[in-house]
């Protein structure tokens, strides 16, 4: 089955399903099928073919959805774009891919002017507004119902998809190609290692541009014949508010949005006893709060782990381990292989860290125009993640840090995450994240940035003694700043760079 196909067959298993829901607009699966054929048909009459990359810009809406499927269903490859990124970061994404179609919100023209007089090609442009604009095409006119698409022949599993373009904290981004079967593989899995039933309705919170978004929560529902419940900007009451209107029982975000849920006034005051089942992955979470959040709101907890490259899920942690596996990103889904690598690429034993790497149905073939990224980075179909693992006896796999961003103190590895961890188990930490610091006696040391919690107060001091009350003294932060965010890139990854610039000089004070 393509992509595709599986709007077609739950349309024609589910028609008076409601698929897609946001604000007052609902559309049921046979009304979105529609859409999507109309579209595809009218971007065929434009000329827009299989191979022929179609880019989205758009905050989460209904028109990202029908556009996704209807280039999928002609055969063009959909380029997600990330919405906040910078005017010179679109030109030379477009650039990079080829795109020759671009469909683009309302919200977005103005940043549409700011880049394309950096284009090497002007694209088609399809524009999702009610005023008419200059070159551009009514995104409307276009979804109205009319002609059906013709048959395009030659696709399999093999022919790409999508091409996501990797949020990456140093460089230039990276265009994962992700085919058919990538994505099937991973909607088929969120299914089986996520629990995704027919009655489900899921909220989409994090970015459809992200493969989180777009592939285990829009796919994967039209594959089960769930219902997507769209957000289009965060926001924690509007959040909580709209779980409680469209009857929301599975949500996937990321840990912070759960804190963040539960110090906010609105939940006492809405009834969130249809939700079911969490997921949450991209940080870790504190057991305390696992505890929490399964007392308060009566759901079963995933922890899931993936990369753009995996086309979302690569572990699920069982909600059944929620507590006792509290640091561990679970276990491999179906199909897919782990190895834990030492520099010279021989395999390690069970708990001893190393460089993770992924095999399976879900792991792209190749960087788009990027040969040499491909060459190093996928081998004999391994994806080498540049995460640093260990897998326990059990076969649990518990993620320990970027390798890059490993502190080496005195001559001692010290990996981020298992001081991030720490960091957010203080009661008035909402989220950490911790760099090195150059020191001129241990190379490096451990100093953190620390995002409190509303209404809680704390001091360098308690926050370090509560640190060396949990791990080991030399990977305890040396220091602490305070700040009201962390920075991210438009992908929602820290910036750890960034943070290396913040550092205070100097040594920091011998405690």
């Amino acid at each position: 089955m393509l992509v595709h196909e599986i709007l077609e067959n739950t349309a024609a298993r589910l028609p008076d399903k409601p698929a897609l829901v946001e604000g007052e607009a609902t559309l049921t699966y046979a009304e979105t099928r529609t859409r999507v054929r109309a579209l595809a048909a009218r971007l065929q009459e434009m000329g827009v073919g299989p191979g022929d990359r179609v880019a989205l810009l758009f905050p989460n809406c209904l028109e990202f959805c029908l556009a996704y499927f209807a280039a999928l269903t002609i055969g063009a490859v959909v380029v997600p774009l990330n919405n906040r990124l910078a005017p010179r970061e679109f030109e030379y994404i477009v650039n990079d891919c080829g795109a020759e179609t671009l469909i683009l919100g309302h919200q977005f023209w103005e940043t549409w002017l700011a880049f394309k007089d950096g284009l090497h090609e002007t694209p088609r442009l399809i524009y999702a507004g009610d005023e008419p604009k200059p070159g551009a095409d009514i995104f409307y006119n276009l979804t109205a119902p009319g002609p059906e698409p013709g048959a395009v022949s030659g696709l399999d599993l093999n022919a790409p998809a999508c091409i996501m373009y990797t949020s990456g904290t140093t460089g230039l981004p990276k265009g994962a190609v992700m085919s058919h079967g990538n994505v099937l593989a991973n909607a088929r899995n969120c299914g089986a290692h996520l629990n995704y039933l027919e009655r489900d309705t899921t909220l989409i919170v994090v970015p459809l541009f992200h493969v989180t978004g777009l592939n285990s929560q829009l796919v994967a529902f039209f594959y089960t014949g769930g219902t997507c419940a769209i957000m289009r900007a965060y926001n924690t009451a509007e959040m909580i508010r709209l779980i409680e209107r469209h009857r929301v029982t599975v949500m996937f975000n990321v840990p912070t949005m759960y804190v963040l849920m539960l110090v906010s006034e609105a939940l006492d005051r809405t009834d969130l006893s249809t939700l079911r089942l969490c997921a949450y992955g991209g940080a870790p979470m504190d057991p305390e709060t696992i505890v929490t959040l399964q007392r308060r709101l009566g759901v079963n907890l995933y922890n899931a782990y993936g990369l753009t490259e995996t086309s979302s899920l690569t572990t699920v942690l069982p909600a059944c381990d929620a507590v006792r596996k509290a640091g561990s990103v679970g276990l491999p889904v179906s199909g897919v292989r782990l190895r834990v690598v030492d520099d010279a690429g021989r395999d390690l034993p069970p708990d001893l860290p190393g460089e993770l790497l992924i095999k399976g149905p879900n792991v792209v073939k190749s960087y788009w125009n990027k040969s040499e990224a491909t060459a190093q980075n996928i081998r004999d179909d391994w994806l080498f993640t540049g995460d640093v693992a260990r897998i326990d006896a059990e076969g649990f796999v518990y993620i320990a840090d970027r390798k890059k961003d490993m502190i080496v103190r005195g001559g001692e590895n010290v990996y981020s995450i298992e001081v991030e961890s720490a960091l957010v188990a203080h009661p008035a930490v909402l989220e950490a994240a911790v760099v090195p610091r150059p020191h001129s006696i241990f190379g490096e040391a451990v100093h953190a940035f620390v995002v409190l919690a509303p209404g809680r107060t704390a001091d360098e001091d308690d926050v370090i003694a509560h640190c060396r009350g949990l791990i080991a003294d030399y990977k305890a932060p040396a220091s602490v700043s305070f700040v009201d965010e962390l920075p991210r890139n438009p992908g929602g990854k820290v910036l750890k760079n960034t943070l290396r610039d913040m550092v205070p000089p100097g040594d920091p004070p011998r405690r």
